[in-house]
């Protein structure tokens, strides 16, 4: 019967596994093998110390520090011979390199992951105190004048007034993105899915970008021959939202947009193009990192958007990708499986 313990930094001892599972070690074997992770000697059964007790514990040292103790029960209640003991030596020192790699490796990684979160942290409170700032300082500034200049022109009076909205409306998208954000990566989100057809929830998203969109093109292809999809149609929406109002971003006023939709393979696709500068080498697949911005200047926002439009679209088992356009532009693919639709299971099953 074996058993393996590692010790913490305090010099504790708790059992990490044990064979046969469910094996169980009394308390003086404990007490032997935290004599033997405290002194690096082998102690117990057939040594000259505690020899009473019937577990051999084996201390595993890397640089003359123990890491834990492999603890030998023998069945048979006999002692270990000088050639066992010696091959039993020689495995617990290379189980120890084994150990201490293994405990290297997860220090590094939760090292990576503390820098990794520190890195988000402080891109969070760059872009989230920058884009906070700015609607509420034009929407202070505004309400300001508004206060102190009621002798304002009706035109005047109306310029602040929409600056005031359109400023609050920035705000709360800001406010949404980082909201949404925390609760796809918290897994709090519940999805609520529906059959939709996809047109319904791109005209949705169409009609709320309306304004936005005065001055663009907009070419839809969406045949009527696409299946229903099972998705949460809010969530799905937003996704729609914000790859079309990223085209709208990062690409001049007036230039054209199109969006379509195929079914290849069992999957429907659904691709947002546009013309605008495109995509810079290499960021393909890090746009979709959070509060990851591209080299574009003067354009607001804190890249939250489009790690939105993958943590839903991975929710729904789907994926979503980016890549330039040819003879110029950006698309962004989104790709669902088809399911089975109440309509076509009831079909199959009354036939």
């Amino acid at each position: 019967e074996a058993f393996l313990l590692q010790g913490d930094r305090e010099g504790a001892l708790s059992v990490l596994s044990e064979v046969p599972l469910g094996t169980t070690l009394d308390p003086k074997e404990q007490a032997v093998a935290k004599w033997a992770f405290e002194h690096g000697r082998l102690a117990g059964a057939g040594t000259d110390t505690l020899p009473g007790s019937l577990a051999l514990c084996l201390p595993l040292q890397v640089r003359e520090a123990s890491i834990g103790v492999l603890v030998l029960r023998s069945r048979a209640q006999t002692a270990f011979g000088v050639e066992q003991r010696a091959l039993l030596e020689a495995f617990g020192r290379q189980a120890a390199f084994a150990f201490d790699r293994a405990r290297l490796a997860e220090e590094a990684r939760a090292a990576a992951l503390r820098a990794k979160t520190e890195e988000m942290r402080s891109s969070l409170l760059s872009a989230v105190s920058h884009d906070l700032r700015t609607p509420l300082a034009a929407i202070t500034g505004a309400a300001s004048c508004l206060r102190d200049e009621p002798s304002f022109a009706s035109g005047t009076r109306m310029e602040l007034l929409e600056t005031i909205c359109d400023e609050a409306e920035r705000l709360e998208r800001l406010v949404t993105n980082l909201l949404d954000m925390t609760r796809l990566e918290s897994g709090a989100v519940v999805l609520k899915k529906e059959w939709v057809p996809l047109e319904e929830m791109i005209g949705s998203a169409l009609t709320r970008l309306e304004e936005k969109l005065e001055q663009r093109a907009v070419r839809l292809d969406l045949p009527g021959s696409l299946p229903l999809l099972c998705v949460d149609a809010v969530l799905f929406e937003q996704v729609f939202i914000n790859l079309i109002e990223n085209a709208i971003k990062y690409t001049p006023t007036g230039s054209p947009m199109e969006v379509a939709a195929r079914v290849e393979q069992q999957k429907v696709v659904v691709e947002v193009r546009d013309r605008g500068p495109g995509l810079c080498p290499g960021s393909e697949v890090r746009i979709f990192d959070k509060f990851y911005r591209g080299p574009h200047v003067g354009i607001g926002g804190v890249g939250l958007g489009l790690s939105i439009c993958k943590g839903v679209v991975e929710a729904h088992d789907g994926t979503i990708e980016a890549e330039t356009r040819e003879g110029g532009g950006a698309v962004f693919r989104v790709t669902l499986p088809v399911l089975p639709s109440p309509t076509s299971v009831a079909a199959e099953a009354a036939l």
